[in-house]
């Protein structure tokens, strides 16, 4: 009987994470690069997307407009550390997100899209499916 509710327990699971990875739009937002920066760009954390926190990342959105508020990672100044960017995020991309700074001294820095990048193995028609019917679902949820 044991056996049996670990197998029912385990197939709830898989399916949940099947639908889950379904569901799942491929598209990132990663503050730290994955090659050599550029004079006075500097790494970001992302700290939200649309007020939804994050503790760690690449973060993965849906596509569609979103607003991404970016964490300065070493500020030594007064200067707030947190900016919010605009973002009109497509489908299958993945977004490196950088802070660019006028020199090295300048405290004020603005966040900036450094580089994007095609998600391999990823279909835009199938994944702007899953975000409307994510969009469905959440709707329906509320």
């Amino acid at each position: 009987m044991k056996s049996l509710s670990k197998v029912v327990a385990l197939s709830a699971l898989s399916l949940t994470l099947l639908v889950a990875c379904q569901m799942a739009p491929l598209s990132y937002l990663n503050g730290n690069p994955d090659r050599p920066l550029l004079n006075h760009e500097y790494p970001v954390r992302i700290v939200a997307v649309d007020q939804a926190y994050y503790l760690t990342g690449p973060v993965q959105v849906t596509p569609g407009k979103h607003l991404v508020t970016v964490q300065l990672s070493h500020s030594t100044s007064h200067v707030p550390t947190q900016k919010t960017l605009a973002l009109d995020v497509q489908p299958c991309t993945r977004y490196y997100i950088t802070a660019k700074k006028e020199s090295l001294m300048e405290r004020k820095w603005e966040p900036r899209i450094f580089d994007t990048e095609n998600v391999g193995g990823c279909n835009v028609e199938e994944e702007l499916k899953k975000a409307g019917s994510s969009a469905v679902v959440a709707a329906s949820k509320s």
